[in-house]
């Protein structure tokens, strides 16, 4: 199927005004977003009457009674974004923007309680209505921020809500702050809203001292992933020491952790000049997870002599993982030798099964212009798997990945090769596999009678 040519807004932009506008109301029947953008577009003259049929479509949500299932959630999702759509784009007051955004975000706690928003669709689109809002704080004076936060604050049933921001005064920050920590003191009971507030207002403050003193209210022994989020708060606050500091109670770095432990550490030792700690971070952070990525980025760092050897070390690593996970790590770290000697000592061994059709495809053709052999024996191994399961459905791929080996072979001279050529390999492929009608047929339209 060819490819769709792009359509930019300069394209667009070049066809005739009476074309487009029969277009658009040929199609405003059928397809009810249109219709409403244009309704909206054509209300954009009269101020009022934009924000009048905007709240009405907030009242709308805050009316609804019925259940959102699990297939309906997308559209829903889209009529609330459509909602800030308009109201982002169409009204030019920051102030009475604010306003009306703040009107939708209230609608969520009935919407959630009614819907079955498993894939996060809906959720989604009121984030981008508070993302909204916090961009026209800067129309708003303190107090309005303060008192539309304390208003936004928590969604019934569901915590709090993510309306704290940078775009928030560092004075209402700490203003809530102080309330909320006083509302803890006097009463501890209910006590998981009222610390996630001094949380978030710490962070937005930059105050990782008051974060872990937030923390520390809920009584419990600290554990390291408290050490890992203390250090992310250092991080933020651009307090190199202090992140290294947290960093350092963290005694198992390992699984889901490394990754963010590494970073914080890298980026501190970066921010404080220590260039040898940060290569060393990147070697521990190697030898645990692995990632080629990440060795990538140790060895740029290395001389010539301590490059060779580590890379010698990693790719004695690479013997010890499954065949598909060898080869891309030898194709991230561009070393196509490695690579073919490996499928050479496995070429009656390979698994070439694990690999989706598109990384294989990648794999072939890096190896394709320096090692043709071993990307024909990978392309083989491939047919020869597809037609293993005796499904029909597998012989279309395996007669593809076999037209591309004549291709490969084609462009070199065959004479000093090792591997059979293809013509020689295929009569024998069909001679086994001439019990399998829908091959044969497939194989002779392709190839004919060879």
């Amino acid at each position: 199927m060819p490819k769709k040519q792009q359509i930019t807004l300069e394209n667009i932009k070049s066809i005739s005004h009476d074309d487009l506008a029969e277009l658009v109301y040929g199609q405003m029947d059928e397809h009810t977003t249109l219709y409403d953008k244009v309704e909206k577009l054509l209300l954009r003259g009269d101020p009022k009457a934009l924000l009048k049929s905007i709240k009405k479509d907030i009242a709308s949500i805050h009316r609804g009674r019925k259940f959102i299932g699990y297939h309906e959630s997308f559209e829903f999702a889209q009529q609330v974004g459509n909602i800030v759509d308009d109201i982002v784009l169409m009204i030019d007051d920051c102030k009475v923007a604010s306003t009306l955004l703040k009107e939708l975000i209230l609608t969520d706690s009935k919407v959630y309680l009614r819907s079955d928003d498993s894939n996060g669709f809906i959720q989604e689109s009121y984030a981008r209505a508070e993302n909204a809002w916090a961009e026209c704080l800067h129309a708003l004076s303190d107090d309005e921020i303060y008192a539309d936060i304390l208003e936004m604050l928590v969604c019934e049933g569901f915590g709090v809500r993510e309306v704290f921001s940078e775009h928030v005064p560092k004075n209402v920050l700490t203003r809530i702050y102080e309330e909320f920590e006083q509302k803890y003191e006097a009463n501890r009971e209910d006590t998981f809203d009222n610390i996630e507030v001094l949380k978030l207002c710490t962070h937005y403050l930059r105050q990782p001292t008051l974060y872990i003193k937030a923390v520390s209210l809920q009584g419990r022994e600290l554990h390291e992933s408290d050490y890992l989020d203390f250090a992310k708060e250092y991080a933020y606050a651009e307090d190199a020491k202090g992140t290294l500091e947290m960093l350092s109670k963290i005694v198992f770095v390992d699984g889901y952790k490394a990754d963010m432990f590494y970073e914080l550490q890298i980026n501190a030792y970066e921010a404080l000049g220590q260039s040898m700690d940060v290569t060393l971070a990147y070697k521990n952070w190697y030898k645990k997870t692995k990632s080629p990525e990440i060795l990538k980025k140790y060895l740029a760092r290395l001389d010539a002599v301590l490059q060779k050897q580590a890379k010698e070390e990693a790719l004695k690593d690479a013997q010890k993982l499954s065949f598909a996970e060898a080869m891309q790590f030898f194709q991230s770290l561009d070393e196509s030798e490695l690579a073919s000697q490996y499928i050479w000592e496995l070429r009656d061994v390979l698994e070439t099964q694990y690999f989706y059709s598109n990384e294989l495809k990648s794999l072939v053709t890096w190896l394709k212009e320096d090692y043709p052999q071993e990307a024909i024996l990978l392309y083989r191994d491939s047919a020869e798997k597809s037609l293993a399961t005796s499904q029909s459905k597998n012989y279309p791929s395996a007669i593809k990945v076999l037209k591309e080996c004549l291709k490969i072979e084609e462009k070199y001279n065959t004479l000093s090769w090792e591997i059979e050529e293809s013509m020689v390999y295929m009569e024998k492929l069909i001679n086994i596999h001439r019990k399998k009608p829908k091959f044969v047929e497939l194989f002779f339209k392709a190839f004919g009678d060879l």
